[in-house]
């Protein structure tokens, strides 16, 4: 099984300059339009997760390209929406933009009254990456290697087990809950803040099962106390490569991508949103930025800003259907 032990991890934030970008409460202001001012990059996650990893990576090699400041601040909660409202509201000069994952999709259907509409409030600038999630067990908890064994775990101590997720509405609660449905489970959905979180619940025992990036779970597999048992998407990733698909275990309805990018709010001017996506793609084609990528389990994206937003259209529907055959709000 192919996964970061945690000395590679931890070489790996070295050289994202995680140190260098920690949040501050003081900004430079920079004008609209400014190219040379202080830059903020908005992560609606908590600290130490898959999208906070990948922001500062990006956000680390784009000051340098950049020739400016790019500070890295982390607004988590109520399923990012805290984070993607700052945005929306920031003013449209490109000195601040969002990276965000399908919850941006997510909570248009599971929220009654969002504060902002994420097809037109926000304009996408790029795809960073795309990439499969892992179900992964806790062996305090459960000794399944496989969906199969787990189905049987949890059906012969009905009310015993839970599933963790970054946060209610998320891929991973929305994926939960559709294993639930699915194989007719009673797993106890219990939210958190982040994937790091999550991953610490189950290095803990707290909870039984989640569905979550390699990012966080990698560096905690060495340790034993969890366990891959699946990998969602069409096929199998070299990165894992005896990790059978959910779909080869016999459950559908798991092969929607997931995928980070950076949106800027509505009315950015157009030719900074190409500045912005310009530099990202350089970033993500760096020859030490693609095998960083891969070790945490990504694949470099770089489709068009047109292909970028014909993408979230039809899964604005796909999601839609999930969601609402799911009966999740939040």
């Amino acid at each position: 099984m192919t996964g970061l032990n945690r000395r590679q991890f931890n070489h790996f934030l070295a050289g994202t300059g995680v140190a260098a970008l920690a949040g501050t409460s003081s900004l430079a202001q920079a004008a609209p339009g400014d190219s040379t001012g202080t830059m903020r990059l908005v992560v609606p996650f908590a600290p130490g997760g898959g999208g906070d990893v990948l922001g500062r990576l990006f956000a680390d090699k784009m000051a340098v390209e950049m020739g400016r400041t790019i500070i890295v601040e982390n607004k988590p909660g109520a399923s990012t929406t805290i984070g993607t409202d700052f945005v929306v509201k920031s003013k449209p000069d490109g000195n601040t933009i969002l990276l965000s994952i399908p919850l941006l999709i997510q909570t248009y259907y599971l929220m009654k009254k969002l504060p902002y509409d994420p097809f037109t409030d926000l304009m996408p600038i790029v795809d960073l990456v795309k990439s499969p999630l892992w179900i992964a067990v806790s062996t305090q908890r459960t000794s399944a290697t496989n969906l199969a064994e787990l189905v049987k775990d949890v059906k012969a101590n009905p009310k015993k087990h839970m599933y963790g997720s970054i946060g209610n509405g998320s891929t991973s609660h929305i994926l939960g809950n559709h294993l639930n449905s699915t194989a007719q489970l009673d797993l106890v959905h219990v939210p958190y803040k982040g994937s790091s979180q999550v991953t610490l619940a189950l290095m803990a025992g707290e909870i039984t099962v989640s569905i979550l990036d390699l990012v966080t779970l990698g560096p905690m597999l060495a340790s034993g106390k969890i366990r891959l048992i699946g990998v969602t998407g069409a096929e199998r990733t070299p990165l894992t490569p005896d990790i059978p698909t959910l779909a080869e275990q016999g459950f559908s309805g798991f092969e929607l991508p997931t995928w980070a990018g950076f949106f800027a709010p509505k009315n950015t001017p157009v030719e900074v949103i190409q500045k912005l996506r310009d530099v990202s793609i350089k970033v993500m084609n760096m020859p030490d930025v693609l095998p960083r990528l891969k070790d945490l389990g990504y694949v470099a994206g770089g489709a068009s800003t047109a292909d970028f937003q014909k993408q979230l259209e039809q899964e604005k529907a796909r999601w839609g259907r999930l969601i609402k055959d799911s009966g999740i709000e939040i």
